[in-house]
């Protein structure tokens, strides 16, 4: 059976354009998983996780971190908008695969506008926001028309995201810096709308989700961005002893990272909310959200160790901004990652939990106390603290849903 076809609909039939847009209600004894335009649609937005990385390697400093954190907001947002609607509806509509493609292209623009997002590129990443907002509104609207059973839920993404959309398109007139201010409420406006309707809405779409394998793959891909950004550090130099082994010790945190987060990996954990309670609902929003720091935060601790590399080279040491990307990168996985397990229905051990807070203050005592240490010094002390949590989790009771590592 067509593991991605709508509940009722035999494979390779009803794929034209004109077929009306229907709630994803496959058999619950279906396991769903993401069709290959999903999985290019995240591709895509490499490009922009890309961009972002680029534009932190340019300002290893506090105040650049934080620039970094909230531009990826918006991209970080756009993804999720973009996959919950396709997990939401049947994706194998023909006219919504020309809108993803064309929405593909959308976000290769917006990439393009972040290396100037704050200065002179604003407009035109205002510009391109709205313009694929106005694009998620249009679907809304189309799924509002055709899927009378999400009509209450559709109504509201429809009009909290118009006026999200209103305050976009009133920032391109005004000024700088009122404009990235009008930028933060917007998107307050679009983030909040989730929960408070999902939390507040008389009866809950049931549709087949699979998001969590979506965060799941969308892991893989920032993990990825982390790798190439080791390779990147040693394009440059020479492979003596303390750049090799800081290398080495950059990729054992990437394999740590994806070991933490994939050892406790629950492939379930929207589909059950959607059928559960209020409460279970909450804490589904809690798993989701924090995904934004499991990607922000490897991004981050990938260029930190790009950085650390060629210092090593050259036994220079890292100043506090670089250490701070690098250890807060870590930081803001771990935490994140220990929020999201401890929302899923398993929840997270207080052994692990209490640990992964732990290894969080190490990273933070590295970060303000490593200047005295090298860079390869300050990466193995990172790793150490990962691998300790690792394995914890080895000798500990592997959730039953974990898939990902047999």
């Amino acid at each position: 059976m067509n593991q991605n076809a709508p509940h009722g609909e035999r494979p390779g039939t009803g794929s034209g354009g004109l077929r009306p847009l229907r709630l994803y209600t496959a058999s619950g004894t279906e396991e769903r998983h993401a069709s290959w335009l999903e999985l290019f649609f995240d591709l895509v937005f490499v490009v922009a996780v890309a961009a972002l990385a680029e534009w932190l390697h340019h300002h290893l400093t506090l105040a650049g971190l934080v620039t970094f954190t909230a531009l990826f907001v918006p991209v970080w947002w756009l993804w999720l908008d973009f996959s919950y609607y396709a997990d939401q509806f049947d994706p194998h509509n023909w006219s919504f695969k020309l809108v993803l493609l064309s929405v593909m292209f959308g976000i290769i623009v917006l990439a393009q506008a972040i290396p100037e997002a704050l200065g002179s590129s604003s407009v035109l990443f205002a510009a391109t926001y709205a313009t694929l907002r106005g694009i998620i509104i249009g679907l809304y609207l189309w799924a509002w028309r055709h899927v009378s059973e999400s009509r209450e839920l559709t109504a509201r993404y429809a009009l909290s995201f118009s006026l999200a959309l209103a305050v976009w398109l009133f920032s391109i007139w005004v000024p700088t810096p009122l404009r990235f201010w009008l930028w933060g409420l917007a998107l307050l406006i679009e983030i909040g709308n989730g929960p408070l309707t999902y939390l507040t809405i008389r009866q809950v779409p049931a549709q087949v989700s699979h998001m969590d394998e979506r965060f799941g793959l969308f892991v893989i891909i920032v993990l990825g961005e982390a790798v190439v950004a080791v390779s990147a550090g040693v394009t440059e130099i020479n492979w003596d002893g303390p750049a090799l082994l800081t290398a080495l010790g950059g990729f054992g945190v990437a394999v740590c990272l994806w070991l933490l987060y994939f050892i406790r990996a629950d492939a379930a954990v929207i589909n059950r909310a959607l059928r559960s309670d209020r409460r279970a609902l909450f804490l589904a929003y809690v798993y989701g959200y924090s995904h934004f720091f499991v990607f922000a935060g490897i991004t981050a601790a990938g260029v930190g160790i790009e950085a650390a590399i060629p210092a090593a080279a050259a036994g220079q040491g890292l100043p506090l901004g670089a250490r701070s990307v690098l250890c807060g990168g870590v930081i803001a996985f771990l935490l994140a990652a220990s929020a999201l397990q401890w929302a899923s229905p398993r929840s997270l051990p207080a052994l692990l939990l209490a640990s992964r807070l732990a290894a969080a203050g190490w990273c933070a005592a590295l970060a303000l106390l490593g200047g005295v240490l090298s860079p390869l010094a300050l990466v193995l002390l990172i790793g150490l603290a990962l691998v300790s949590l690792v394995g914890l989790e080895v000798r500990g009771p592997v959730p039953q849903t974990q898939k990902a590592l047999e």
